[in-house]
């Protein structure tokens, strides 16, 4: 596409691909994401290429509580794809924070009092990782330590720990370079190109500077797995992993999932939670999304139609949770505030644009079922919920 000016909101909504559960919480996902691919496409005009950037959202796609990045146009659960072809280039204000889970088996479990214990050390002494002071974050946000019971004839420990966790460490610039969060760290900004697109500002790396922090964030990633490893063992004692998977981060400069695992291995188990006081699942997951299931979710004709079909066939997607909801009825409106685009939420006579106030809690089994049901993942085990050692 040569002018920019035939990019809007409305054509970049066309390159959302929903996999969700239509409910209200869906529909402000994709209106707010529309925000976020409009500027990235004008980026990709104004760098001389095809505005096609597209989000594949998850069966969870739902609101985000994280503010800033709301703000920018991007909600949560789904992968952001703004690959082509020349040089790399990496979006900076989807905010990458190498989040995830571990599941840490566990032969017995500790005594209440013994892990109320380990707790208050680990929240007032949470300790050094490779020469880097870690703050605790498991009571922050959506994060949380749980345990479950296994199925006794699973084959896995009698236990399982669910840590959720980030790298608050990171955002910043550090010793393993540039910051993960373009507004925390002043030398990952130098470094952007800035675009000041009619729906607010966009910073972007390209060519080497993308390179450089895709290496960065990797090493990153390494490091907040580990870091989730060592807070389970010094709450828990000796653990087996399970698995130790990121589902907030990039996997290549141009591929970027927000809130759900990408599936690299489909005997790989991975975890999906519910609620915290409800059982969990580990899920055997698709490697590719193929041409059967946008076909089952009703996307091949879109998809096709804006040259993609390719590039969703062969992504893989997996929700780590149920994610927010949004009681309804609502109505979601876009319209513009002070020269911006917001995207508002209209329910019971009032409106909101904070996505906060938006969401009322967790939805219940439904993105499960849908999950199930395009044939996205298999359940391999459900978990019985015992206990919940850590959470906001």
């Amino acid at each position: 596409m040569e002018y920019q000016e035939s990019i809007t909101p409305e054509r970049a909504e066309r390159f959302v691909f929903s996999l969700g559960v239509g409910d209200l919480a869906t529909e402000l996902c994709r209106a707010n994401t529309a925000l976020g691919l409009a500027k990235i496409h004008w980026a990709q005009a104004a760098l001389g290429r095809e505005p096609d950037a597209l989000f594949l959202g998850g069966p969870d796609m739902t609101v985000t509580r994280n503010l800033p990045r709301w703000e920018m146009g991007f909600a949560y659960g789904g992968k952001f794809d703004w690959r082509g072809p020349g040089e790399p280039m990496t979006v900076l204000q989807v905010k990458p924070n190498v989040c995830g889970m571990l599941v840490a088996g566990l032969e017995e479990l500790p005594p209440p009092e013994i892990l109320r214990e380990r707790v208050t050390h680990l929240r007032q002494n949470p300790g050094w990782l490779d020469d880097i002071k870690l703050e605790f974050d498991l009571d922050r946000s959506n994060h949380f330590v749980n345990v479950y019971s296994s199925p006794p004839d699973s084959g896995l420990p009698p236990y399982l720990a669910v840590l959720h966790g980030a790298a608050p460490e990171l955002r910043e610039d550090n010793p393993y370079g540039w910051g993960l969060y373009w507004d925390r760290s002043p030398a990952l900004c130098r470094a952007a190109r800035h675009f000041e697109t009619p729906w607010g500002p966009l910073d972007v790396l390209v060519g080497e500077p993308a390179q450089i922090y895709f290496r960065t964030h990797q090493r990153a990633a390494k490091f907040a797995a580990a870091r989730r490893l060592y807070f389970a063992q010094r709450l828990f004692g000796p653990v087996t992993v399970i698995c130790n998977d990121l589902h907030q981060g990039l996997i290549s400069p141009g591929e970027m999932y927000l809130g759900c695992h990408p599936v690299s291995d489909e005997t790989a188990m991975l975890p999906f939670t519910v609620r915290r006081e409800w059982p969990g699942y580990l899920l055997r997951g698709r490697r590719y999304l193929g041409k059967e299931t946008l076909a089952r979710a009703g996307l091949a004709g879109q998809a096709q139609e804006l040259g993609v079909q390719e590039r969703l066939e062969q992504a893989s997607l997996l929700p780590h949770g149920s994610g927010y909801v949004a009681a309804g009825p609502g109505e979601v409106v876009r319209r513009e505030v002070a020269g911006r685009l917001r995207v508002f939420l209209r329910r019971e006579g009032r409106e909101t644009d904070n996505p906060r106030e938006m969401a009322t809690g967790y939805r219940g089994e439904e993105v499960l079922e849908r999950t199930l049901a395009l044939g996205l993942a298999e359940v391999a085990y459900r978990l019985e919920f015992i206990a919940t050692v850590v959470a906001p």
